[in-house]
Parts: structure tokens; C-alpha cells; sequence
């Protein structure tokens, strides 16, 4: 078992992938382990898989959580309902658990293949069969 890490510990320092992977984060009375990472993040789920949290890597430079908190924010209903539901506590963001693409086994039809495309493929399904956005920065820009 990792050990628990509180979220105020870890935000001011840079976090290597080991030691992503071993550790276990508070956060709102639920404990959240290693899911997945990004180019920038890494990615943890809580037990029973309805929510994520997103954890920079490292301090410096741009704050993507904070980015992506904006563009959530500041998305129409229409867009948003392409989106996780996306929300920021503590420096953290914490997004609804989608099953990414890669991980989903599923056969995309064509319009769900050109939406994940125009994605960068930063897209996963519902538990109701939809396909949404995390990773928001990458919305539609391809």
C-alpha cells in the first residue's frame, strides 16, 4: 500500500512518476490512488471510479489545473455537455471518472471517432454510454 499523502504536502514540490505512483491522496474524506498521467498531470481515481483528481507534476511555469478550470467555466451549456464535469478545490482539479478511449475496448462509430480526433483523443465514456472531453485544453482544437 502507498502511503497517504495529504494534498497541501505535495502541491509545492515536483512530483516524479514513482512517486506518483506509490502515493495515496486525501482529498474530501476519500482516498484517491494512481490512475493514469498526462504531458503535464497525474491522474488519480477514487475507489469505486466516479470521480478523478488532477495533480501538476510539477509547480513551475503554466498552471494547467487553473486553465482548465477556466475553460470549463467559461464553456456554453452545449459545450459543456461534451465535457466532464470539471471543478477546482485546493489546487486540485477534480473531474467525474470517464474510461478513456484506450482503456475502453469499445468500437467508436465515425462521429464519436471525429469527435475523439478533434480531442487529440483526451475523450472516455460515461458509465451511460457517453463520450466526453477530460482533458478540456484539447476540446476541439483538431
Amino acid at each position: 500500500m502507498g502511503q497517504i499523502i495529504n494534498v497541501i504536502e505535495i502541491l509545492e514540490k515536483k512530483i516524479s512518476l514513482s512517486e506518483a505512483k506509490s502515493m495515496i491522496i486525501m482529498h474530501k474524506g476519500e482516498s484517491f490512488t494512481y490512475f493514469d498521467e498526462g504531458h503535464t498531470r497525474h491522474v488519480y481515481a477514487n475507489a469505486d471510479q466516479t470521480k478523478v483528481i488532477k495533480l501538476l507534476q510539477d509547480d513551475k511555469g503554466k498552471n494547467y489545473n487553473q486553465e482548465e478550470v477556466d475553460i470549463y467555466t467559461n464553456a456554453s451549456d452545449d459545450v459543456k455537455s461534451d465535457m466532464v464535469e470539471t471543478a477546482i478545490f485546493n489546487g486540485l482539479i477534480e473531474q467525474e471518472f470517464v474510461t478513456p478511449i484506450k482503456f475502453g475496448g469499445k468500437r467508436l462509430t465515425i462521429p464519436q471517432r471525429l469527435f475523439a480526433n478533434s480531442c487529440r483523443n483526451e475523450v472516455g465514456w460515461t458509465d451511460d454510454g457517453r463520450l466526453l472531453c477530460f482533458d478540456l485544453d484539447e476540446y476541439k482544437k483538431y
